[in-house]
């Protein structure tokens, strides 16, 4: 399986899945795309601003790899129900 998130820095925080307001504000915007045994297929992050540093890559990555295995189990979940 494998799914991606997109996650962002806002007013200092680590943010999953941001909405329009949070996106237009955010300082940093960074797409993780993972398996769901946790490998990284593609990460992409862009500083809108300021470079952001490698402490809030590691809090954003940290929201990804929760969001994707959240995605992981809906994926698996609605694939057995459709068997």
């Amino acid at each position: 399986h494998v799914a991606a998130v997109s996650c962002g820095i806002v007013g200092g925080e680590a943010v999953i899945d941001l909405d329009y307001a949070e996106d237009s504000t955010a300082h940093t915007d960074a797409n993780f795309v993972m398996t769901g045994l946790g490998g990284l297929v593609e990460v992409q992050g862009s500083a809108e601003g300021a470079p952001f540093t490698e402490e809030e890559l590691i809090r954003m990555l940290a929201l990804a790899r929760g969001g994707v295995q959240k995605l992981v189990a809906m994926q698996k979940a609605t694939v057995a129900a459709g068997a």
